[in-house]
C-alpha cells in the first residue's frame, strides 16, 4: 500500500521542538509524527472497546470508586 502526503501545520518551535526529539531517536520527523498519531489512534480505540465491554458486561453497575480500588489494592 502507498503512502499518501498530509499537511499539518505546526508553530515553528514547535516542528523545532518535534525535529529535535525525532533527531535524537534516529527518526525523521515526519516518521515521529506517524509513530505518535498512529499510537494515539490505537490508544483511543482501545478506551472505546474497554468502555463498550464494561458496559455490556454490566450496564447497570457503577462500579467502585477510587477509594475503594485504592483500599482493595493497599494502596495508601
Amino acid at each position: 500500500m502507498g503512502k499518501t502526503v498530509s499537511a499539518i501545520r505546526f508553530e515553528p518551535e514547535e516542528k523545532e521542538w518535534i525535529g529535535a526529539f525525532a533527531g535524537m531517536r534516529g527518526k525523521s520527523f515526519s516518521a515521529q509524527v506517524r509513530e505518535w498519531a498512529l499510537e494515539r489512534l490505537e490508544d483511543e480505540m482501545d478506551a472505546l472497546d474497554l468502555l463498550e465491554a464494561v458496559k455490556a458486561s454490566a450496564p447497570d453497575d457503577e462500579g467502585i470508586g477510587i477509594a475503594e480500588l485504592m483500599r482493595r489494592h493497599g494502596i495508601a
